[in-house]
């Protein structure tokens, strides 16, 4: 089952080894899955800034959008993301 983040104009979709960022203003979705997903977080002041995007190497992230989290939706974007982690971290096959 697909689990949905939503903030501001982004909707942020997990759907099994599929993440999907989708924006309001866009016809169209950045697609990516999952073991190709990077995320970075960097704390400033009372927010957060995250960046999504195809990761590349250890330490760098292409492409994707950036986001601005107060602290209560980064705690719920964290308990989203830990879903696709574990969509990642699966090993079973069926």
């Amino acid at each position: 089952m697909a689990a949905e983040f939503e903030l501001g104009d982004y909707i942020l979709v997990q759907d099994g080894r599929t993440f999907e960022v989708f924006h309001r203003t866009s016809s169209e979705s950045i697609r990516y899955h999952v073991a190709f997903l990077g995320v970075d977080v960097k704390p400033r002041g009372d927010e957060f800034r995250v960046r999504l995007g195809a990761r590349h190497g250890d330490d760098q992230i292409l492409g994707g959008v950036r986001l601005s989290m107060d602290p209560e939706q980064f705690a719920r974007f964290r308990e989203f993301m830990a879903l696709a982690i574990a969509a990642r971290d699966r090993t079973d096959t069926l």
